[in-house]
């Protein structure tokens, strides 16, 4: 059986074209996890989201703990509403849970804080719902 030169530079050049890939993480420009991959950063902002509402002419912050609630568990449900397009819904509830007669209204903000920052944070008033 004769090696033709053909056959050789072939399965050279298939091999140089795989080769890469297959030891992604052995070879220092493929390292980044994969070829083109972008510098890994830490993450650009963080998220917030506050329920409010208007009591004696002035806007309240309501806390998790008013309604026996870890704040972290309080801001997870605010999010899980936002993202399913029910803040509506979510405020609502709320006044349901909290039958307050001198609250006129509730609102939900959501507040980005750009890598950590809090001089540069933007507050987003995303729904607001009349009571009375």
């Amino acid at each position: 059986m004769k090696i033709k030169l053909k056959n050789i530079i072939i399965t050279g050049f298939i091999a140089a074209l795989i080769l890469p890939f297959i030891l992604v993480t052995d070879l220092f420009p493929f390292a980044r996890f994969g070829m083109f991959a972008e510098p890994v950063r830490a993450t650009d902002t963080l998220q917030v989201f506050e329920p409010e509402y208007y009591k004696h002419h002035q806007w309240h912050h309501l806390d998790g703990r008013d309604l026996h609630l870890a704040s972290n568990s309080f801001m997870y449900l605010a999010r899980n509403y936002y993202y399913r397009n029910q803040s509506g819904l979510f405020l609502s509830r709320l006044s349901e849970v909290l039958p307050d007669t001198s609250i006129h209204a509730w609102r939900l903000l959501q507040i980005q804080i750009p890598g950590n920052d809090p001089l540069q944070a933007d507050t987003i008033i995303l729904e607001t719902l009349q009571v009375k």
